[in-house]
């Protein structure tokens, strides 16, 4: 009986060994179909980080403004006559815009020409006078009371020639104010004065119109923290303690997109730091030709000519985002590795500057993104620095 038990006990075990066995034939015969089976590493081309000096271009929003805008108004009173300009049109410098009625002052022009007249006649009678006194004292037939009479009265007639020289130059300015032209080349504004009305007598009613000078134009904007701009950015010709002597070149952007084909002047920045904004101003100058340039247009601008020292530019593309921040996807040793990074600015050629993140050599993965996940196994090529 106990051999039978045994006997029993053995085959079990016998047949447990047996299973056993079959069964890890079969798991490993399942890993290796898997195996043989399983599709290769995915190719992906990779960008090697290697840090470098890039050119950088800072953005920020700006208006345009007028050089200058300039008011017209009736340097002498009268009645204003006509109006020789359209609303809104261009005028150039010295054009004729109105006429102020001229009646008045053309008489007072007209008497102090005849008073010049008078005084230069009163001047010949004088000198006359006095070179014959100049003789007849020389031979002393005149007394030195009658020759210094004489020589006063020549220099009197004399001095009343410059005074009538002077108001005769008077009438003539009055006069040649009743004209009323443009002091500056631009865009002229609203008529402001009726015609028939009574200009030039007050504050209130002097002002005829504006001129807005819009050939060259200024984009003003601000910059914030100047001082880590300086830090942070070189620039490729002059520096930052005379910015107008770099001359760096701006680009402006409107706000359809679109860029305006003349490039700018960046020639002015403020040594004042704005309180309540905590930005200085700055300000670039665009020749205006055309006319695009509006003031009071808001635009972006662009400002080149900034060089960022030693740092990572990879190709944008190859930057990625989720709900715990940016990252790109690393092969290393043929793994990927999912590094989280920091960025700046993006610049030229679809690249972006990477402030914190990356190492020299590490490889970047940059196409085949959306096919691959962390710790995946990959097949990297080599393709660019």
């Amino acid at each position: 009986m106990c051999l039978q038990k045994f006997s029993l006990f053995k085959f079990s075990i016998i047949a447990l060994i047996c299973m056993l066995f079959v069964t890890g034939c079969d798991k490993k015969a399942d890993a290796n179909k898997q195996a043989a089976f399983a599709p290769p590493p995915l190719p992906v081309n990779t960008f090697t980080a290697s840090k470098r000096d890039v050119y950088v271009n800072l953005e920020y929003p700006a208006r345009i403004k007028s050089v200058q805008q300039v008011q017209v108004v009736a340097r002498v009173p009268g009645t204003l006559e006509k109006k020789f300009f359209k609303e809104g049109s261009f005028v150039k410098e010295g054009t004729l815009l109105y006429q102020i009625d001229p009646a008045k002052y053309q008489a007072a022009y007209d008497i102090a020409k005849a008073q010049l007249l008078v005084a230069e006649a009163s001047l010949k009678q004088a000198e006359r006078n006095w070179q014959r006194s100049e003789k007849l004292y020389e031979k002393d037939a005149i007394s030195q009371r009658e020759y210094d009479q004489a020589l006063s009265a020549y220099e009197t007639a004399k001095a009343q020639i410059e005074s009538a020289n002077a108001a005769l130059s008077n009438a003539k300015v009055d006069l040649e104010y009743t004209k009323v032209k443009a002091t500056a080349s631009g865009s002229i504004g609203q008529n402001l004065q009726d015609l028939g009305s009574y200009v030039g007598t007050s504050a209130a009613n002097a002002v005829l119109t504006t001129i807005t000078q819009t050939n060259p134009v200024y984009a003003e904007f601000s910059l914030p923290d100047i001082e880590l701009l300086k830090k942070r950015y070189t620039l490729a010709r002059g520096s930052w303690k005379n910015i107008a002597t770099a001359k760096l070149p701006v680009k402006i952007f409107t706000p359809a997109g679109e860029s305006y084909d003349k490039l700018g002047v960046f020639d002015f920045l403020d040594n004042l730091v704005d309180p309540q904004t905590a930005t200085i101003k700055a300000r670039a100058t665009f020749n205006n030709e055309d006319g695009l340039l509006i003031p009071g247009l808001f635009v972006r601008v662009s400002i080149e000519g900034l060089v960022q020292r030693d740092v990572f530019a990879i190709p944008q593309k190859a930057v990625l985002q989720d709900p715990m921040g940016t990252y790109v996807y690393l092969a290393k040793k043929n793994v990927v590795e999912k590094v989280y990074v920091t960025t700046e600015n993006t610049i030229e050629n679809s690249e972006i500057i990477i402030e914190k993140g990356l190492k020299e050599g590490d490889e970047i993965i940059i196409d085949n993104l959306t096919k691959i996940r962390d710790n995946a196994t990959v097949a990297p090529i080599p393709k660019a620095k």
